[in-house]
C-alpha cells in the first residue's frame, strides 16, 4: 500500500483512518508512534489536511485538552476522505495527466504544479516502484506510462474509480447517460445486474476504454476468445444483441471484435451479481479450459467456510470464480487497496492463512500462474468476502420468513406486524423482497393465506394461514422454532 502514493500521502490517509475509527482520543506523542512519525511530521500533516479540506467535509485538528480530532461532515465516510486524498497524490495527477495525452517533461511537469525537480524525483521513484509492480513503466521524457494494453486500462481503472466520487465524473467528453444505456443492455445479456456503485465502477472502464480506443490504443485478442465470445453470444435466448452503436457513436469509429469482447472482460473488473445462472452456465459450456479450474479452486477455498447453508455455499464459490476471472486477461493486479486497519481480528486472520495455504498449494500448477503475482491481492478479497459471511453466521440460525397475502400489501403488512410483536429478531426475520425468486433470499418458511400448488419452482417450506391468524397457527410456527433450536 505505501507504493500508491509517496510516503506522506499513504501517512495522511493513515492518519485519517486512526481518527475516523478511534475508539479513544489520541495526542500527538500516541499518534506518532502509531503512524511511525515525528511529532513534527505529525504537526506538518495535519496542517496539510486542514488546508487539504473544505471545513464541512473534514477537519482535523487539536483540542483544549491536547486530544487530535477529526470532525466530518454529515455524509461524509472515509471512502470520501480517501478518494479526495488520491485525487490530490501525485500518482493521480500525474496519470491523468499522461492518460489525457499532455506531452510533458518531468521538469515541466514538476514546474506547472509547483514542485522542486529533487523533491519530485524522489515521489517518481516511488510512483516507479508502484507501477512496476504492475508490470508497467514510467517514462519521463516526455512523460509516458508504458505496457501491455489491458494492464494500461486497468491501472487507469483503478486510478479514476479510487478517486471517485470526489471527482464526481471524470470524462466529459463521455457522457454518463449515454455509457449507462449500453450498460442497461449488457445486464440483459449477460442475465447480471450491477449495483448503483458498481455500475459507476464499471461506466468508468468503458469510458477509460473509448479514450484509449479514440487515442489509436487498441487491443487483440487471440482468435479463440473471440470465437468463444462468437459462440456464447449465439446462445442467447431470443436472440438478445447488443447495440454497440451507442459507443461508436461517442468516439466516432466503430469497435472490433476484440474491442466489443472487452467489455465483457471489464465486468469482471468491478462487482456484478447474477439475476439466474445463465452466465455462468455459458462460461461453463463455451469456455471449460478456463471456468472449471477456476471452479475447482473455488470449491477448495470455499470448503473452510464449514458446515454452511447451501445457498450461501454457492454464493461464495460463485464470488470467488468471478474474482479470479479478473486474472484471465491480466497478468498483475496491483489493486489500490484501503488503509489495513491495526488490529485484524483472529479469525480472521485464521481465514487469511487458509486462503493464502490453498492458493500456495496451486500456485505452481500451470493453470493458476496467476497466482504467484497476484498472492497476496487474491487473499485479502476472498478474506474479506468469507469473513462477511462467517460474521453472519448467527443469522443462519433464524428462521427467515417471507409472508404473502392474495389480499394484498396492506395484509401483507399486518401479518408481518402480527408476528413481530410476538417473536423477538433473534427468533425471526421477515423477508420484505419485492420479488419471490431473488437467488440468495434465503427464505426458509412462507406464510400464506393460500397455497403454493401451481409453482413448483419454490423451494421454501410453507404455512397455510388465517388471515387475521389464529391460535393453531401461531402453534405451527411454534413448533417450527422449537425444532429449529433442538
Amino acid at each position: 500500500m505505501k507504493n500508491l502514493i509517496v510516503a506522506s500521502e499513504y501517512r495522511k490517509l493513515h492518519l485519517l483512518q486512526t481518527l475516523f475509527e478511534a475508539p479513544q482520543n489520541y495526542q500527538k506523542k500516541e499518534l506518532a508512534d502509531i503512524l511511525d512519525c515525528s511529532i513534527k511530521t505529525l504537526e506538518r500533516d495535519i496542517v496539510s489536511l486542514q488546508e487539504l479540506f473544505d471545513s464541512d467535509v473534514a477537519h482535523v485538528y487539536e483540542d483544549s485538552s491536547k486530544n487530535i480530532l477529526l470532525d466530518v461532515g454529515e455524509h461524509v465516510n472515509f471512502a470520501y476522505l480517501y478518494a479526495l486524498v488520491v485525487s490530490n497524490s501525485h500518482l493521480y495527477l500525474l496519470a491523468k495527466d499522461i492518460f489525457t495525452g499532455q506531452k510533458m517533461s518531468l521538469a515541466e511537469w514538476a514546474n506547472e504544479h509547483y514542485t522542486s525537480l529533487p523533491t519530485m524525483y524522489r515521489r517518481v521513484r516511488q510512483i516507479d516502484t508502484y507501477l512496476a509492480e504492475s508490470n508497467l513503466i514510467l517514462e519521463t521524457q516526455p512523460l509516458a506510462i508504458k505496457g501491455s494494453e489491458i494492464n494500461l486500462r486497468f491501472f487507469y481503472y483503478q486510478i479514476y474509480s479510487k478517486s471517485y466520487p470526489y471527482t464526481e465524473w471524470p470524462f466529459p467528453d463521455i457522457p454518463y447517460e449515454i455509457v449507462n444505456q449500453f450498460i442497461l443492455q449488457v445486464e440483459a445479456f449477460y442475465h447480471i445486474r450491477f449495483s448503483l456503485s458498481s455500475r459507476i465502477q464499471y461506466a468508468i472502464s468503458i469510458a477509460v476504454s473509448l479514450i484509449r480506443m479514440q487515442q489509436g490504443n487498441t487491443h487483440t485478442f487471440q482468435e479463440h476468445w473471440l470465437q468463444t465470445w462468437d459462440a456464447f453470444a449465439a446462445s442467447q435466448p431470443e436472440g438478445i444483441t447488443i447495440d454497440y452503436s451507442i459507443l461508436e457513436q461517442l468516439i466516432g469509429m466503430s469497435l472490433s471484435r476484440s474491442e466489443r469482447f472487452f467489455t465483457l472482460a471489464a465486468t469482471f473488473w468491478s462487482h456484478f451479481t447474477h439475476t439466474d445462472d445463465f452466465f455462468l452456465t455459458a462460461r461453463a459450456t463455451f469456455s471449460p479450459s478456463t471456468y472449471l479450474p477456476k471452479y475447482t479452486l473455488a470449491s477448495e477455498l470455499t470448503s473452510i467456510l464449514g458446515e454452511y447453508p447451501s445457498t450461501e455455499k454457492d454464493f461464495a464459490i460463485t464470488e470467488t470464480i468471478d474474482f479470479l476471472s479478473c486474472f484471465t486477461f491480466i497478468d498483475n493486479i496491483n489493486i489500490l487497496p484501503d488503509i489495513p486497519l491495526p488490529q485484524v481480528p483472529l479469525e480472521k486472520a485464521t481465514l487469511a492463512d487458509q486462503v493464502h495455504k490453498i492458493l500456495t498449494k496451486y500456485e505452481s500448477h500451470p493453470n493458476f500462474r496467476f497466482i504467484r503475482q497476484n498472492k497476496l491481492v487474491i487473499t485479502n478479497h476472498l478474506t474479506d468476502i468469507y469473513s462477511i459471511l462467517t460474521q453472519q453466521t448467527q443469522h443462519y440460525d433464524t428462521l427467515h420468513i417471507k409472508v404473502i397475502s392474495k389480499k394484498g400489501y396492506l395484509w401483507e403488512n399486518y401479518l408481518r406486524g402480527e408476528i413481530e410483536r410476538k417473536y423477538s429478531k433473534n427468533q425471526i426475520r421477515i423477508c420484505t423482497d419485492v420479488t419471490m425468486n431473488e437467488q440468495h433470499s434465503n427464505i426458509d418458511l412462507i406464510i400464506s393465506d393460500f397455497p403454493f400448488y401451481e409453482q413448483t419452482e419454490i423451494q421454501a417450506d410453507g404455512l397455510l394461514w388465517n388471515i387475521p391468524p389464529s391460535l393453531a397457527d401461531f402453534a405451527q410456527l411454534d413448533n417450527i422454532l422449537e425444532r429449529q433450536r433442538a
